[in-house]
C-alpha cells in the first residue's frame, strides 16, 4: 500500500494527491503536521523534515516534483513526462518554475496569510509579478502547459496558482490561468482541497 505523508492544506502534497487520484491508485494518507515532521521517525524518511513523502514498501521518495517524475515514469511514461526530448525539456522547465518562482511567489504569499509564515512580502510579490504574466501568456494560446494533454507540468504548477487567491492574488486579472486551473479541477477523479473545489461535479 502506498503511504503519502501530507497535510490537507499543502499545495505540494496536493500535487502528489492529484497524481495518485488521476492514476486510480489507492493510498493511505498520513496526516503529518509540523510536530510530526520534527520526529526522528519522520526525519528518517526525509531528513529535510518536509512533506510530501511517498512510501511504498521499502521505497521512499521526497520532494513533490521528484515524486511526480517517478509516478509518471512508472505509470504514464511518455504521456505524463514527455514523448520527445523537446517535450521532456519543456516539462522540466515547468517543474523548475513550480519549485522556484511559483513557490517563492504565490505560495509564500499564501503561507504568510494562512499560516503566519515570516515572509519577505515585497520579494514574494515581486516574484509573483514576474511569473504570473509568463504563465498567463503561455496559457492564452494553449489548454495545457506542454503538448495537447495534461502532464506532470500541469500537476506541478497548478496547485499554488489555483490557491493564489488565498495569498491576495486576484485570478480575475489572470483569466487564462483561472480557466486552466478549472480545466484541471474538471478532470475525472480530481481530489478537491480547501480553496480549490472540483468543477462540474468531477
Amino acid at each position: 500500500m502506498i503511504r503519502l505523508y501530507a497535510s490537507e492544506m499543502s499545495g505540494n502534497a496536493h500535487k502528489v494527491r492529484m497524481a495518485l487520484a488521476f492514476l486510480g491508485l489507492e493510498w493511505d494518507e498520513q496526516a503529518t503536521d509540523a510536530a510530526a515532521r520534527s520526529t526522528d521517525a519522520f526525519l528518517a524518511l526525509n531528513p529535510m523534515g518536509q512533506i510530501p513523502v511517498y512510501a511504498e514498501g521499502d521505497f521512499t521518495l521526497r520532494d513533490s516534483q521528484a515524486i511526480l517524475a517517478y509516478l509518471a515514469a512508472r505509470h504514464r511514461p511518455g504521456d505524463w513526462d514527455g514523448h520527445t526530448p523537446e517535450e521532456r525539456g519543456a516539462i522540466t522547465v515547468w517543474l523548475s518554475h513550480a519549485a522556484n518562482e511559483i513557490f517563492n511567489g504565490p505560495a509564500l504569499l499564501r503561507a504568510e496569510r494562512l499560516f503566519g509564515w515570516s515572509v519577505d512580502t515585497a520579494r514574494a510579490a515581486a516574484v509573483a509579478d514576474r511569473i504570473l504574466p509568463v504563465v498567463e501568456a503561455h496559457l492564452a494560446g494553449a489548454d495545457w502547459l506542454v503538448g495537447n494533454r495534461p502532464t506532470i507540468a500541469d500537476l506541478a504548477a497548478s496547485p499554488y496558482l489555483a490557491l493564489a487567491p488565498d495569498g491576495g492574488i486576484d485570478l480575475e486579472q489572470w483569466p487564462a490561468i483561472g480557466a486552466w486551473t478549472r480545466r484541471i479541477a474538471a478532470l475525472p477523479n480530481f481530489p478537491a482541497m480547501p480553496g480549490w473545489p472540483a468543477e462540474g461535479g468531477a
